[in-house]
C-alpha cells in the first residue's frame, strides 16, 4: 500500500522523463506501450527496460503466494476485505483457482474485477509449488509485458503527441490527488 500511494506522483512524472525508468522500476504495461512508441521515432531504447519491466511486474507476486501458503485460506479475507461485496470478489478468485490452479495466475495480468493479491494467494493456498508458480508467472508476464511493447510499437510516432499531453494531464491530476489527501490526513490529525 505504501509504495503505492509514494508512487503515484511518481509515475507520470517519470512517464515524461524516462520511460525506460518506469517500464524497469514498476513494470508499467503503459510505460512498456509508450517505449514502443519512442523506440519506433529513435528516442528510447529497449535492451534493458524491458527484462527489467518482466521481473518488476512480478516482484510482489512470490510473497503473496508465500502468504497464501503460509497462512491458508483465511489470508485471503485479509488480503480482500470483509465487505459482502468483497467476500463475493474472493469467492470468485477461489473458484478460479479451484479451477484453474496455476494457470489463474494468467488473470491477474488482465484488468478483471478480480483481485491480483487474492488470486495470487489462493495460488498459495492451493498447494501449487513454488517452482511452478513462477515458471508461469514469468511465462505469463513475459508474454503480457511484451504485447504491450509490441502495442507500442505497432503505434509508432503518431502517438507521440498524444504521449506528452497524458504525461502533463496525469501529472497534475495525481500531484491534486496526493494534496487531497495529506489535506484530509492534516485535518484528521488536527481533531484528535
Amino acid at each position: 500500500m505504501a509504495y503505492g500511494l509514494i508512487f503515484l506522483p511518481l509515475r507520470p512524472v517519470l512517464l515524461a522523463m524516462s520511460p525506460e525508468a518506469l517500464a524497469a522500476i514498476s513494470g508499467s504495461r503503459l510505460a512498456l506501450v509508450a517505449l514502443g512508441v519512442l523506440a519506433r521515432t529513435g528516442e528510447a531504447t529497449l535492451w534493458w527496460p524491458v527484462p527489467l519491466a518482466i521481473v518488476s511486474i512480478m516482484k510482489f507476486h512470490a510473497i503473496f503466494w508465500w502468504a497464501g501458503r503460509l497462512w491458508g485460506p483465511a489470508v485471503l479475507e485479509r488480503f480482500g476485505g470483509s465487505t459482502p461485496r468483497a467476500r463475493r470478489r474472493i469467492a470468485r478468485a477461489e473458484s478460479l483457482v479451484r479451477r484453474y490452479k496455476v494457470l489463474a495466475v494468467a488473470v491477474t495480468y488482465v484488468p478483471l474485477p478480480i483481485a491480483r493479491e487474492v488470486v495470487l494467494a489462493g495460488i498459495g493456498a492451493a498447494g501449487v509449488r513454488l517452482r511452478t508458480f513462477l515458471i508461469v508467472d514469468l511465462a505469463v508476464a513475459l508474454v503480457t509485458q511484451l504485447a504491450f511493447l509490441g502495442l507500442g510499437l505497432a503505434i509508432g510516432e503518431r502517438a507521440v503527441p498524444l504521449l506528452r499531453q497524458y504525461a502533463v494531464w496525469a501529472g497534475a491530476i495525481s500531484l491534486a490527488i496526493v494534496l487531497a489527501m495529506l489535506i484530509t490526513w492534516w485535518r484528521t490529525r488536527r481533531r484528535t
